[in-house]
């Protein structure tokens, strides 16, 4: 050792916790010529070689008691009884100046008995940059165990020298090595070099019991990283289903303590974002080994409810989930409801992870939820429908009946997108359920009030206005009593129907700025482009003439396009102008080009130009998101950067779409077609004259949609078409309640203390009990949410753990609290938590901690007594 390393040696021992004092033995004397050279700042060296200890006590103690002095003793230490500075020594700190001493000083470690299990593991220390990088794992506190983790840590390149982080950190490197459990990671073999793997193998045990006995593992060649794996997740496996079954009796570690801590430890495994996909990995391999799939083929789907331990897991729920459904009572989809609530909690389809495997599942639970809620809707008019009137049967289309729409729309948009077989016999199911059920069953109603009301003469529903209306009954009233420069933007959007307004209005309703009223027009007849755009527009006069090929006039002009509809407006300060014109614009550039318009119609073409083309009808569910996002994007942009309060969104027609391909019984044949047409499409045919004709309704404009001719159509009835070419699936132009009720969405922008009011707050949650105690290992809590999610109380996801002081001493679970019932029972949801290791002490402070998971913030905590009177007993 030279004098450098020396004088290092000596100011860490006068830095560690500030000491003032410090003895040095030197036995040997190896040093005694070295003392004279010392330069330690603020330092005084006592050579107490013939020194008197009597002085030299009195020194330190009264004459100079704040001085900083090093003891240099020539000699061995004094035993105890004969060491007249002993009192002194006890309050200062004793320097080594050996090899080992060095290291022990370096470290700044505390207890003098660590010397000689430094120097079992001499090897490790004989590189420099090790000793360094153990220095940031270990306190001066540190225990033999502490110093061997902080070692196995450095090894295996462990940001943290815990047993579980350890753990990680070799499982993710035999995920990189991607070999499979049969080959160890290569960092094992490093621990065997320096001796580590027995501390590895005993923290293991003092973590789970693993091995249970020292009689398994008798040396380090028995330590097979990937059996301990195997019987790691199989006693979470165990735990989770509260038994162990006759397979894993030889694997599971049975202990109580195992079973608790195991659970723990796979739960902060899953939940870490560094190592979870090593989890992934390990248990799909761990998952083969044992043969997972066919051991769990016989358990019921509510006993593997709570298992996350397996992917096979999620898929077994998920194949008995889609085989069950369609034959389902309301009681049973109900409960299917809330397990997939908690397994879009737990870890295969978390959203709080965002890759492949996650997405397809929270696509594949968004499907299922879907055809859960059609059929559940289905068997609450499981006698079909049988309203009584034109207007009972539209209103109750506007209030409910739009349900099985968005729900089919739902499901049909998520399984395409999921694109799995897994889907296939529900994609059957549904289809069989809403078109071969609910449109023939609602085309039956539908059209048997139609033709008995003769409501294609007069095409009116009581308290409902006409599309040919609109200008007058929404646009004009708007600026009844209002300043001048007011602006009205009004959004037309191609075939957007009513079950999609209603989600759009609560997307804008959620913003704080914005407040969205859903009402709803009685749609022109036939319901197709041209005449809804018309009727949409300021009019006196709408009217079809001969050689203008089906355009319809606006008080003699042209609406055939942006511009003619442009110059309509010009004469009501107003102008036309498409949605990528104004998605284009820029604050400034928009201000300028609206500065002196007072209403402006935005034509937004989404849904009809994918929908209506042979090549892209299979996407109209697709579309119809897409338009969705984009007029919330469009209605929020007009009114924060456009000085515009206020918005109408509306449409031109609505639409009919089946996923499935239509056959001839849904073909409606013209064997007694004319020759003079002015427009003959799937759904409707338009000429200045047509006969009566079998299976298809004739109706006039002039009564359907106002307009100052008597210009005649043909519409088959009930959902038909008249032909196939060019696509059939998606559809508009006739008198379907998909295709008429046509939705007027107002949007008002919100201000001060309106705005204020619709401030929307997270759910509150409680602890159901408020005295807690834990006596086993595993328990379950209840939590109470306050109240019932509603438009301005959001739904919460919670992780609850139990926490000691900061640090986490148990498994954590998450549920989300979204309950909307106005039952207290029904709003409760349990939480079962595991305890990691066994030393607890029922006089110390723990806490049931509930913290909001997307916002990591904590929302309350709880004492909790833990009282564990056994730690060791077994299934």
């Amino acid at each position: 050792m030279n004098l450098n390393q020396l004088q290092n040696g000596l100011e860490q021992a006068f830095c560690d916790e500030n000491h003032r004092l410090v003895f040095w033995y030197d036995p040997e004397q190896s040093f005694k010529e070295s003392v004279s050279e010392l330069d330690l700042p603020d330092v005084t060296v006592l050579n107490m070689d013939g020194r008197s200890t009597l002085e030299t006590k009195l020194l330190l103690e009264l004459e100079d008691a704040e001085g900083r002095y090093l003891l240099y003793f020539p000699g061995p230490e004094p035993e105890p009884e004969n060491d007249w500075l002993l009192d002194i020594k006890l309050y200062s700190r004793t320097f080594h100046a050996d090899r080992i001493s060095m290291i022990f000083n370096d470290l700044g470690l505390q207890q003098q008995s660590l010397r000689q299990h430094l120097s079992l593991r001499e090897k490790f220390f004989s590189n420099k940059a090790r000793v360094e990088s153990l220095k940031r794992y270990i306190q001066p506190d540190a225990d033999e165990e502490m110093l061997d983790l902080g070692m196995i840590a450095v090894v295996i390149g462990a940001f943290s020298a815990d047993v579980p982080t350890i753990l990680f950190t070799l499982a993710d490197e035999l995920a990189e090595e991607d070999a499979g459990l049969e080959t160890p990671p290569p960092s094992l073999k490093e621990l065997e070099k320096f001796q580590l793997v027995p501390a590895l193998v005993s923290a293991l045990q003092t973590e789970v019991g693993y091995p249970a006995s020292t009689e398994e593992l008798k040396g380090e060649a028995d330590f097979h990283f990937g059996q301990f794996l195997i019987r790691l997740l199989t006693t979470g496996f165990c735990e989770s289903i509260g038994d162990i079954p006759d397979w894993a009796r030889s694997i599971a570690i049975s202990t109580a303590n195992a079973r608790a801590t195991s659970r723990a430890m796979l739960s902060r495994w899953r939940d870490s974002s560094r190592y979870y996909e090593a989890y992934d990995k390990v248990s799909g391999w761990v998952a083969n080994a044992l043969n997972i799939k066919s051991r769990i083929s016989d358990l019921p789907i509510d006993l593997l409810a709570q298992v996350v331990t397996f992917q096979e897991v999620e898929n077994r729920i998920l194949v008995e989930l889609v085989s069950a459904i369609p034959q389902a009572q309301p009681s049973a989809l109900a409960v299917f409801t809330r397990l997939i609530s908690d397994r879009l909690d737990g870890y295969w389809a978390s959203r709080h992870k965002d890759d492949d495997i996650r997405r397809r599942y929270r696509t594949v639970y968004t499907a299922i939820s879907a055809a859960i809620d059609l059929f559940a809707l289905r068997q609450q008019h499981a006698d079909g429908f049988h309203y009584t009137s034109v207007e009972q049967l539209y209103k109750a289309y506007e209030s409910e009946l739009y349900l099985f729409d968005m729900h089919y729309r739902h499901y049909c948009a998520a399984s395409r997108k999921a694109h799995v077989e897994l889907l296939k016999q529900l994609d059957e199911a549904v289809e069989s359920c809403y078109a071969n059920w609910y449109l023939d069953r609602l085309a039956s109603n539908w059209s048997e009030k139609l033709e008995s009301e003769q409501a294609l003469t007069h095409w009116r529903v009581p308290g409902i206005s006409n599309q040919h209306d609109f200008y007058r009954r929404w646009v004009h009233l708007q600026f009844e009593g209002r300043n001048s420069s007011k602006r009205l933007v009004v959004i037309i959007s191609d075939a957007f129907r009513y079950e999609a307004a209603v989600e759009l209005r609560e997307r804008i309703n959620v913003k704080r700025y914005s407040e969205a009223k859903l009402h709803s027009q009685l749609g022109v007849l036939p319901s197709y482009t041209s005449l809804g755009m018309a009727s949409l527009l300021p009019h006196q006069t709408l009217e079809y003439r001969d050689g203008t090929s089906g355009d319809v006039l606006v008080d003699g002009q042209s609406t055939a396009n942006t511009a003619a509809r442009n110059k309509i407006l010009t004469a009501h300060n107003g102008m036309a102008v498409t949605a990528d014109d104004v998605k284009g614009w820029s604050r400034d550039q928009g201000r300028e080009i609206l500065k002196d318009q007072q209403l402006v119609y935005v034509y937004h073409n989404v849904v009809d130009a994918r929908g209506d083309s042979a090549s892209t009808e299979s996407e109209t569910f697709d579309a119809v998101e897409d338009a969705i996002e984009e007029l919330t994007e469009l209605s929020r942009k007009i009114m924060m950067h456009f000085n515009t309060s206020t918005v109408l969104i509306t449409a031109d027609h609505g639409f009919l779409y089946q996923r499935s391909k239509l056959d001839a019984v849904d073909r409606t044949s013209l064997v007694d077609k004319p020759d003079n047409l002015t427009k003959s499409k799937k759904r409707y045919v338009i000429a200045q004259s047509l006969p009566d004709t079998n299976g298809a309704w004739r109706g006039n404009t002039r009564d359907t949609a106002g307009t100052s001719c008597d210009t005649q159509f043909w519409i088959p009835k009930g959902a038909n078409r008249f032909h196939f070419v060019g696509g059939a699936r998606f559809v508009h132009g006739g008198a379907m309640p998909q295709e008429i009720v046509v939705p007027v969405l107002t949007v008002h922008q919100l201000r001060g203390e309106k705005a204020a009011r619709r401030d929307r707050r997270p759910v509150e949650v409680i602890s159901a009990k408020t005295n807690l105690k834990m006596v086993n290992n595993i328990q379950r809590f209840d939590l109470m949410q306050t109240e019932a999610v509603s438009d301005f109380v959001t739904p919460v996801t919670l992780a609850v753990a139990i926490y000691e002081g900061e640090q986490k001493v148990s498994s954590e679970e998450v549920v989300t609290f979204d309950s909307t019932s106005e039952s207290v029972s029904e709003r409760v949801k349990s939480v079962r938590l595991s305890l990691s290791g066994t030393d607890f002490d029922r006089n110390c402070d723990y806490h049931l901690v509930l913290k909001n998971k997307d916002l990591n913030t904590e929302v309350e905590r709880y004492r909790v007594v833990i009282d564990l009177a056994f730690t060791d007993d077994f299934f």
